[in-house]
């Protein structure tokens, strides 16, 4: 009797350890899925940080794949950015690229607040784009796109396509130092655009208009700029003009920092012209003819009679 009392006493023991193992069991493991489930949702919250922060960084910069070998920082922020210079602030937002060497497949992060163009690097900018394309740098007041395009082109028309070939720049607002590259197939002449033929188009222009052949270039400078030895600066703003021959119409610029007198040039001034004197034939010296009675006197040996 008593050893079946003490098998059943040990019997439900065990079973109580083995149901409180199986409740302690079971609060741990929803123990665990709660903690599983926290780290989920921080995980997942992390992640949504980071998709959010990576959405913003695209907002901000500009993506360039690397395509072609001979590609540099310099070449990209140029291209991209206007100025080659920016190479600097391109290798600090991309520490692990190489400026000199950028490896093909690269991805270069550019900011949006200096890009110009998202047009893609093209393959011949380092070589073909810059051996065969003029450049025209911009020099002169009142240069546009249009008036570069007349002269080299030889329509303004062809504006647009200067546009499209300078995607960089702004083509209502170039200013001194920008470059222009100009399309072999479009080009007519490699004279560089002439300072007199931009500043027409400025307020302060001012030319003269020779009245008579031979003016001399002097007597212009010495009237317009208070000084005849303005004459070189004057004959240097002009190199489409003979300034030892100047003639009837042509047009000469004065540039702005020279001029001291818009008064036209008075006739007396305009007259005075390089003209050879007149060869004068002297007079014939009227002949002589001997009096009558006057005896002519033989000159010569002295002759001696024959015999």
């Amino acid at each position: 009797m008593k050893t079946r009392s003490r098998n059943l006493i040990t019997t439900s023991c065990i079973g109580l350890i083995i149901i409180g193992m199986c409740w302690g069991c079971a609060g741990v493991e929803q123990k665990l899925d709660g903690w599983q489930a926290t780290i989920r949702e921080k995980l997942n919250f992390d992640k949504s940080e980071a998709d959010a922060s990576a959405k913003d960084r695209q907002n901000e910069y500009f993506i360039h794949t690397c395509r072609w070998s001979w590609e540099t920082l310099a070449y990209v922020a140029e291209w991209y950015t206007g100025d080659a210079k920016n190479e600097k602030i391109l290798a600090e937002i991309n520490p692990a690229v190489k400026p000199q060497k950028i490896a093909v497949g690269s991805e270069i992060r550019i900011p949006v607040d200096i890009l110009k163009t998202q047009e893609p690097l093209p393959k011949n900018y380092s070589g073909e784009y810059r051996q065969n394309f003029y450049q025209h740098t911009v020099h002169w007041p009142g240069e546009t796109l249009s008036l570069i395009a007349s002269w080299y082109t030889g329509t303004s028309k062809n504006w647009r396509k200067l546009a499209a070939a300078n995607p960089r720049l702004n083509p209502n607002r170039i200013k001194s130092g920008d470059i222009i590259y100009i399309p072999p197939s479009l080009l007519k002449t490699r004279v560089p655009l002439p300072q007199k033929v931009a500043v027409k188009y400025t307020s302060d222009y001012f030319a003269y208009t020779v009245k008579r052949d031979n003016e001399k270039l002097e007597d212009i400078a010495g009237w317009y700029t208070g000084n005849p030895a303005n004459r070189k600066l004057l004959a240097k703003a002009n190199p489409d003009l003979n300034p030892d021959q100047l003639r009837a119409g042509d047009e000469v610029y004065i540039p702005g920092n020279l001029l001291k007198n818009r008064e036209p040039l008075p006739i007396s001034e305009s007259a005075r012209a390089v003209s050879k004197p007149a060869v004068q034939t002297p007079p014939a010296e009227p002949e002589v003819k001997p009096a009558p009675d006057e005896k002519i006197k033989l000159f010569g040996p002295k002759q001696f009679p024959q015999g």
